[in-house]
């Protein structure tokens, strides 16, 4: 059983990705308000604001596609973004709940500047829109909850909800991809000691409560440090790396595979009577010496052999298969011994 890693989409990556869609949004809305105010509320002067944020908006997306300066280009949207909102603020008076749109901009800002930037922009930013507040109540009148401030509640809360979703799949892609590479051999692919450690650990937990066998195989390249001294290092990695697609490409759908460190390898094979191991285990081994390795390298492998009911702990049963490849090198190798 192995796991496929999951997309390796960068940070910068999807931080490109939600500039370019914010600064799509801000051409076309700008585009689509002016028309409005010019056509149908025969407003030039708004209008004339709703067509500049079509042409700054447009202008940075050309920049960043460009020259590919991402840092830049998210200065320049967050302060964008500054400014059409203290514009559209200033001149609705903050009347129809208005200044709700204020709170669009932290999580933008956070996810294109950093927690650093993002902070200190938001704060100051808000300190602003404070001030701004505060000189205007005397001049604040209540207003009835009309269609326009309905409107800005429903934009606002449609905005919240598309930057607050996507800033939360990067967390998970993210975090699933760190946890993927925390369980991964770099070299091999296959599942390193730590992941097959907890492997172990669970098969033998069922093996304890419903008594099936759990069985390990420890496997061991016959004559490595051959190739290393004669080759180099990295025909050897080159062999490491066949040699994990090879057993890959032979265990059960049910068994785990893992790099246990250096030329070692180990199958966990849940559910397994001793019987079955064996099988798996010679067919493992004539499947690595059915062919050669590139470049035409051939080698062998033995493998050690134990099996037990769960009343065996994790280091017990490594020792019994530890020894028991011991018994397999030492009896001629390319041999499986359980």
């Amino acid at each position: 059983m192995t796991v496929s890693a999951p997309p390796d989409v960068t940070l910068q990556a999807r931080q490109a990705r939600l500039l370019r869609v914010t600064l799509w949004v801000m051409c076309l809305y700008g585009a689509l308000l002016g028309t409005l105010n010019l056509t149908l509320f025969d407003d030039p002067l708004i209008a004339s604001f709703d067509f500049g944020l079509t042409l700054l908006a447009g202008a940075t997306l050309f920049l960043s596609h460009r020259n590919g300066r991402l840092q830049l280009a998210s200065w320049l949207t967050v302060g964008l973004l500054i400014a059409v909102l203290s514009a559209f603020i200033a001149v609705s008076s903050g009347g129809n709940y208005a200044l709700l749109w204020v709170t669009v901009l932290p999580p933008l800002a956070f996810f294109l500047l950093g927690s650093r930037h993002g902070a200190w922009v938001t704060a100051l930013f808000f300190a602003a829109v404070l001030v701004y507040i505060w000189l205007r109540l005397p001049y604040f009148q209540p207003r009835p909850f009309g269609i326009a401030t309905l409107l800005n509640f429903a934009e606002v809360m449609t905005a919240l909800w598309l930057l607050y979703r996507y800033s939360e799949k990067t967390r998970e892609e993210a975090w699933a991809r760190l946890r993927h590479l925390s369980h991964t051999d770099p070299l091999t692919g296959l599942w390193n000691r730590a992941r097959l450690d907890e492997a172990l650990a669970q098969s033998l937990a069922l093996g304890r409560r419903s008594g099936q066998a759990t069985a390990m195989l420890l496997i061991d390249l016959d004559h490595f440090k051959v190739i290393n001294d004669s080759r180099g290092h990295l025909a050897g990695d080159g062999v490491l790396t066949q040699l994990a697609t090879r057993l890959r490409d032979t265990v059960r759908g049910t068994d785990y595979l893992g790099r246990w460190g250096g030329e070692e390898f180990v199958v966990v094979c849940p559910d397994t009577p001793r019987k079955g191991a064996l099988q798996l285990a010679e067919k493992l081994r004539e499947a690595v010496a059915a062919r050669p390795f590139q470049p035409d390298i051939p080698l062998t492998i033995s493998i050690g052999v134990a099996v037990t009911d769960g009343h065996l702990t994790a280091a017990e049963l490594l020792a019994q298969a530890d020894a028991r490849l011991y018994r397999a090198k030492a009896e001629g190798r390319n041999r499986v011994c359980g």
